[in-house]
C-alpha cells in the first residue's frame, strides 16, 4: 500500500506535559494503553521548554521561539508569529478538509475585526475585565488559568489571529463533545487538556507537588485520560469517534535534569538528558506493536501531510521520516547478491547518478575502473585512467565527483559527465593521510548543492572543507581526535559525521538552515548556529527503554554502540542508515538515525543550568537517540576490505567486499516494502 491511499481518515492529537517516557510507563493505565496501540518507544520532543514543541508541531520549525512567553499588560506585547502552519496546508487542500482545536478550560473570545495581532496584549483579544494585575500567577499574568495559551499553538500565529473564520475554529472542551455528538469531528483535531489534567501542575494550584512530578502528576493526567476515553468509549468497539480516527497520545517534552532516584539538581531546575517522551497511536485500524525507529513531532507532522496529500511547509517536515508502518511499509534489506566486480586493496566507491548505480574499484596495481548497474544489469568495467590507494564517489548536480587518495597523502578529484566522460584530475589537498569521506548536501541557507569533505589528519584530528560554487573552502577542524574510519550523511539541512574513537562510534552535527537557528537574547545557552560543526559530539547510542528486572527498573546507563571499520552511511526517506562490521567480527550491522530538525549548538554543551558560556543542549544531539542494531542476513565484509552505501532512486545500495579471499564485491539493496 502506497501513500496514494489514506492510512486514516481523521486524526485526534492529545498533548500532555513534561514527563520522561519511562515515568509515564510506570503508570498501569498508560502502560496498558500503550499495549493496546502502537507504542512509539523511540519518540522524542523537539526542544525545551513547552512552547517550542507546540510551535514545531504545527509549523515544522521553531520560529526562533526558545522560551515560554511572558506577557504582561502595559509591557512589551507578545510577538505573534508570521510563519505558515498545518492550518494553511489543510485549508489550501482541494479535498475539503476541516480542522479544529479544542482547549480545555478555554473561555472563547469574540474576534474583533478592529484589532490587529500587534494590538493584542495576549495572543488573543482578551477582555480587560479578566485581568487582575494584583494577582499574577508566578511571574506570568494568565487570566484564563488553568487554560494556558502557550499550550495552544494555533493562537500564536498571525494567519490565525487575523482571520475570524480561523479564530472561530479554536474552541473549548464543550465544543469537542458537541462535535462528537453530531458526528462532525474535523479531519485534523487537536485537544489540549488544561494545566491540571495535562500533568503540568497539581490540581487547584500553580505549582508542582513537593515530591516532584512523578508519579503524582503522571497519575493525575492518567486519571483524567481514563475518564476522557471512558466517556468516548475508546478504545473499543463502542467508541464514539468516527471510524478510522487515528488518536495520538503524546507529550510535548520530557522533564527533569537527571534520572531517578538521585537527581543531581533539584527537580525542575533545568532540563537535561534525552528528550524522550511517551507516544502511542490508537484507533480501530491499529494493530498493537512496538516501534523502535526514531521519531519526533516533525515526523508526526510529516505523517499527517502524507496521509492527506497536503504537500509540506518547506521546513523540517520536508525531510522528516513518517510513520510508514501505517501504510504497512517497513524498511528491509535484501540478501547480498554477487556482482562481476573484483576490488583489490580495499579500493571501492559507489554513488548514484540518473538512477544508475556507479561503482569505482581498483585492480592490484591501483588502476581505477568504473561499472554501472541499471535495471538488473551490470555494464563492462571501463578504465578511468588514473590510480589511487583509496577512493570516494559522490553525485554533485548532473555529474559525479571522484576523490582519489595517493600513497603520499594527496587528494585528487576527477569529474564524470555522462556526455563527456572523465575530466583530467586535480589535486585539492596534500594533507589527507588518513580516512576521508564526502557527501553532497543541499545548503538550505544559500539554496545551492554543496559537497562536504571530511578527513583525518596526521595528528588524528578531523578537518573539513566545503565545495560550493566551484570553490573549496579552507580547512577547518570538526573534531579534535579520531583513530579510525569516518563517514558522512545528511537528513535535510542537517549533516552528520560519524567516526570511530577507540571501539566506540561518535557523531557530530552541522546545520545549514536558518530556520534551525535560535538566538535568545535573554538566554544565550539556547543559541544554535549555522554552517559550522558542533563543538560537542555524542556517542552513537540507543535511548529507547524497556522494562528491566521489574516493571520500574528501566536502566539509565545505555552503552554506546561499538563497531569496526569500514563505516558506510546514506539516507532514505528521512532515515540515515549506518553500516559497519560488528566489533571483532565480519558480520555487517546496521543502526539508523531519524530525528529531524536537530540543531547545532553555538557553544559546547554543558549540563549546568547556570552555565554562562555554554549550551544547554536543547534540541541538539544531546537529546536524540539511534535505533536498535540489526544484522543484515548473509552479509559479511572483510576486515581490510571496503564498503560503501548510497541512495539509488527509492532504495539504498550497499556495495562491499565479502570476507572471502578473492575480493569479490557484493551488492545488497534495501527499501520500504509491504510488511510480511
Amino acid at each position: 500500500m502506497g501513500f496514494d491511499s489514506r492510512a486514516f481518515d481523521r486524526i485526534l492529537i492529545i498533548m500532555f506535559e513534561n514527563e520522561y517516557r519511562h515515568y509515564v510507563m510506570e503508570n498501569s493505565y498508560m502502560r496498558g494503553l500503550a499495549a493496546r496501540g502502537i507504542d512509539m518507544a523511540n519518540y522524542f520532543g523537539v526542544m525545551h521548554p513547552s512552547t517550542t514543541n507546540y510551535v514545531a508541531s504545527v509549523a515544522g520549525e521553531l520560529c526562533n521561539v526558545s522560551a515560554d512567553p511572558n506577557p504582561m499588560p502595559g509591557a512589551e506585547p507578545f510577538q505573534s508569529l508570521g510563519q505558515s502552519t498545518i492550518v494553511d496546508l489543510i485549508e489550501h487542500s482541494v479535498s475539503g478538509l476541516q480542522w479544529g482545536a479544542y482547549m480545555q478550560s478555554y473561555v472563547k473570545m469574540l474576534w474583533d475585526p478592529k484589532l490587529k495581532p500587534a494590538d493584542f496584549p495576549l495572543p488573543f483579544p482578551c477582555p480587560s475585565g479578566l485581568w487582575d494585575a494584583s494577582k499574577p500567577i508566578g511571574s506570568y499574568l494568565q487570566p484564563l488559568y488553568p487554560y494556558m495559551f502557550w499550550h495552544n499553538p494555533f493562537c500564536l500565529f498571525d494567519r490565525i489571529l487575523g482571520s475570524q473564520e480561523r479564530w472561530s475554529k479554536i474552541e473549548d472542551e464543550g465544543a469537542f463533545w458537541r462535535d462528537i455528538a453530531k458526528g462532525d469531528l474535523p479531519h485534523y483535531a487537536w485537544f489540549t487538556p488544561n494545566m491540571w489534567n495535562d500533568g503540568h501542575y497539581s490540581y487547584g494550584k500553580y505549582g508542582l507537588p513537593e515530591a516532584g512530578r512523578a508519579p503524582i502528576l503522571v497519575d493525575q493526567l492518567a486519571g483524567w485520560l481514563k475518564s476522557f476515553f471512558g466517556d468516548l468509549g475508546f478504545p473499543g468497539p463502542d467508541s464514539l469517534l468516527p471510524p478510522r480516527t487515528l488518536v495520538v497520545v503524546t507529550f510535548d517534552e520530557s522533564d527533569f535534569d537527571t534520572e531517578p532516584p538521585k537527581p543531581k539538581k533539584p527537580v525542575g531546575e533545568s532540563y537535561d538528558g534525552p528528550n524522550q517522551i511517551y507516544t502511542v497511536l490508537l484507533g480501530d485500524m491499529i494493530e498493537p506493536a512496538v516501534e523502535l525507529e526514531g521519531y519526533n513531532h516533525y515526523s508526526l507532522l510529516k505523517t499527517i501531510e502524507k496521509n492527506f496529500g497536503l504537500g509540506n511547509l518547506g521546513k523540517n517536515d520536508v525531510d522528516a521520516n513518517c510513520f510508514q508502518f501505517l501504510w504497512n511499509r517497513r524498511f528491509r534489506w535484501g540478501r547480498p547478491q554477487a556482482t562481476p566486480i573484483t576490488a583489490a586493496n580495499g579500493i571501492l566507491a559507489a554513488a548514484s547518478l540518473e538512477g544508475r548505480l556507479h561503482v569505482v574499484c581498483a585492480n592490484e596495481c591501483g588502476e581505477l575502473s568504473s561499472s554501472t548497474f541499471y535495471a538488473g544489469n551490470w555494464s563492462c568495467a571501463r578504465p578511468i585512467g588514473t590510480t589511487a590507494s583509496a577512493v570516494r564517489l559522490a553525485a554533485h548536480g548532473t555529474k559525479l565527483m571522484l576523490f582519489g587518495q595517493t600513497q603520499d597523502g594527496c587528494l585528487d578529484t576527477l569529474t564524470y559527465d555522462p556526455n563527456g566522460g572523465w575530466s583530467p584530475q586535480q589535486t585539492i589537498a596534500d594533507d589527507v593521510p588518513g580516512s576521508f569521506a564526502v557527501t553532497a548536501y543541499f545548503d538550505h541557507g544559500d539554496q545551492v548543492e554543496n559537497l562536504m569533505l571530511a578527513y583525518r589528519t596526521a595528528g588524528k584530528a578531523i578537518n573539513y572543507r566545503v565545495f560550493s560554487d566551484g570553490q573549496w573552502s579552507k580547512p577547518e577542524v570538526v573534531c579534535k581526535s579520531t583513530d579510525g574510519d569516518l563517514t558522512l550523511a545528511a537528513i535535510g539541512p542537517s549533516l552528520y559525521l560519524i567516526h570511530q574513537l577507540g571501539k566506540e562510534m561518535m557523531v557530530v552535527s552541522y546545520n545549514t538552515a536558518d530556520y534551525n537557528v535560535v538566538t535568545a537574547a535573554d538566554d544565550p545557552s539556547n543559541d544554535t548556529t549555522i554552517n559550522t560543526w558542533s563543538p560537542s559530539e555524542y556517542p552513537v547510542a540507543h535511548f529507547s527503554r524497556g522494562p528491566g528486572a521489574n516493571e520500574t527498573d528501566t536502566g539509565i546507563n545505555i552503552p554506546p554502540y561499538a563497531g569496526g571499520a569500514p563505516l558506510a552511511a546514506a539516507a532514505l526517506d528521512g532515515v540515515i542508515h549506518l553500516a559497519h562490521p560488528g566489533a571483532g567480527n565480519a558480520k555487517i550491522i546496521t543502526e539508523t538515525f531519524s530525528i529531524a530538525g536537530i540543531m547545532t549548538p553555538a557553544k559546547a554543551v554543558v549540563y549546568k543550568s547556570d552555565a554562562k558560556n555554554a549550551s544547554n543542549g536543547y534540541g541538539t544531539l544531546a537529546e536524540a537517540g539511534w535505533s536498535a542494531q540489526q544484522p543484515i542476513d548473509g552479509a559479511y565484509v572483510r576486515p581490510d576490505g571496503a564498503m560503501t552505501m548510497c541512495r539509488v532512486g527509492s532504495q539504498l545500495s550497499i556495495v562491499f567486499q565479502s570476507d572471502d579471499d578473492d575480493g569479490n564485491v557484493y551488492l545488497c539493496v534495501g527499501g520500504y516494502r509491504p510488511d510480511d
